[in-house]
């Protein structure tokens, strides 16, 4: 495909931005639908009082972080989709998404593990009493819907792999759309149904995800798509092609782990020392923060894609001119976001979390303050990692994630929090510092080309 097309040098102007928000826009849309789901559950439960705010974040994050060991193998589903869709090998694209399905049932046997190690894993954030009842009951029954979010992920990253990026977006919005429909009848018991508070917005996003699968596995396996990609004959299980999804897919999991990791221990270990006030304070200005950045996730995805498309079809410069334009939309957005967050944050808090605690609005606004700063700085963070991804540098992102998050991120927020007594505001400082120093590590990683390397492929394509 690469010689039909002009120099990079001549092309139209806006080539490159149609082509990444292409992929990246029905991207966006999913994440948007999903994180204001997200946030639509702390809405939500925020009205059951500060206790249960500061819980359901603590426990969400939790349970998405322990997800990622098993959900990051099968997100590298997209790596091999993609270069396989460019380099013209359709039915190799069914045929690692039907793998990562079958990886994807560890996320059974990892729910059950953990269920009876749950009590003793939020004893050790020593919050109190309330909130850790409260985490538990939301955590035991997000641990039922571990399968689905390993399936979804590795749909979804055949899809964008094929630039079908749409039909995993639509599904996101119907699964989002279940969730808070239940939201509103099991947290609060309408229409008849048990009022389950906290348990119940756990109970709704299970039940939401569920939906959202039986979507995509129906779109996989039309008629359609088995035209297209044999994706019906492609179901076999494959130990080479399995082995390949592993190798490369083990290191984004990890690398996946370690950063989630490290945001669970910022809330739940460093944060959760100062109390349900503060805690809450941190959940209404990280919902808002998601928020923001999650548009730049869907640029995560649709770049990683893109560059291993264009890696597929032979053409590593483009695979680094779109990435390039994708880093300016990501910080154009992330710079105008986090000015509106930091000028209007306590208005935004008290209009929708209307918390108790007016220390909940002025420590809320003050930590938006922060974020402001490290917008654009977070912006080149998402986009570098979704092009290292998409080119396959997974093993480079999980070292360089180990050494950063808990060498330098995790010490700063401790000794800012800890060492300095500025509690929570202190851990954001660190925070912010940690983010400002990884976007330079991972531009230059990009930027040095040592991804045009890689090779992710041990098998003859069949």
């Amino acid at each position: 495909m690469s010689h039909t097309l002009p120099p990079l040098a001549d092309e139209p102007r806006w080539t490159g931005v149609r082509e990444v928000m292409g992929m990246s826009g029905p991207i966006i849309l999913g994440s948007l639908s999903y994180t204001v789901m997200g946030f639509a559950d702390r809405v939500m439960v925020g009205r059951l009082g500060e206790n249960a705010l500061a819980a359901v974040l603590s426990a969400d994050i939790a349970s998405f972080s322990l997800s990622t060991l098993f959900m990051g193998v099968t997100a590298v589903v997209s790596t091999f989709a993609a270069q396989c869709y460019g380099r013209g090998d359709p039915r190799q694209c069914s045929l690692y998404c039907w793998q990562g399905l079958y990886v994807s049932l560890l996320g059974v046997l990892f729910g059950a593990v953990l269920y009876p190690l749950s009590g003793p894993l939020f004893g050790l954030m020593k919050h109190t009493p309330e909130v850790m009842a409260l985490e538990l009951s939301y955590f035991r029954i997000r641990l039922l819907g571990y399968y689905f979010v390993a399936a979804m992920s590795g749909f979804s990253g055949f899809f964008q792999g094929v630039n079908r990026p749409g039909i995993p977006t639509w599904a996101a919005i119907a699964g989002n759309g279940v969730n808070l429909g239940l939201n509103y009848l099991l947290i609060y018991g309408n229409f008849g149904f048990p009022r389950m508070g906290i348990s119940g917005a756990a109970l709704a996003t299970v039940i939401g995800m569920a939906v959202q699968t039986l979507i995509l596995f129906g779109v996989f396996v039309s008629p359609r798509m088995d035209r297209l990609y044999a994706t019906r004959a492609s179901w076999r299980p494959d130990i080479v092609r399995m082995r390949e999804l592993i190798g490369i897919g083990i290191p984004s999991a990890l690398s996946m782990f370690l950063d989630v990791a490290n945001a669970w221990i910022f809330v739940s270990f460093i944060i959760g020392r100062f109390g349900p006030v503060q805690m809450a304070a941190n959940t209404v200005a990280l919902s808002f923060n998601h928020i923001c950045f999650m548009p730049v996730i869907g640029l995560n995805q649709g770049i990683a894609a893109i560059v291993g498309q264009w890696i597929g079809r032979g053409d590593p410069a483009r695979a680094k001119a779109r990435t390039y334009t994708a880093l300016r939309l990501a910080m154009g957005y992330m710079v105008v976001m986090g000015c509106v967050f930091a000028v209007f944050g306590g208005f935004l808090i008290r209009r929708v979390f209307d918390p108790e605690s007016a220390e909940i609005v002025r420590l809320g606004h003050r930590l938006l303050i922060l974020a402001a700063l490290f917008q654009a700085f977070d912006a080149v963070n998402i986009t570098c990692m979704g092009a290292l991804r998409g080119a396959g540098d997974t093993r480079w992102i999980m070292w360089m994630t180990i050494f950063m998050s808990y060498g330098f991120s995790l010490p700063l927020s401790v000794f800012f929090a800890f060492g300095l007594g500025l509690e929570t505001y202190g851990a954001w400082i660190g925070a912010t510092i940690f983010i400002m120093t990884l976007s330079g590590v991972l531009f230059l990683r990009f930027h040095g080309e040592k991804w045009r390397n890689i090779q992710i492929f041990t098998a003859p394509s069949a």
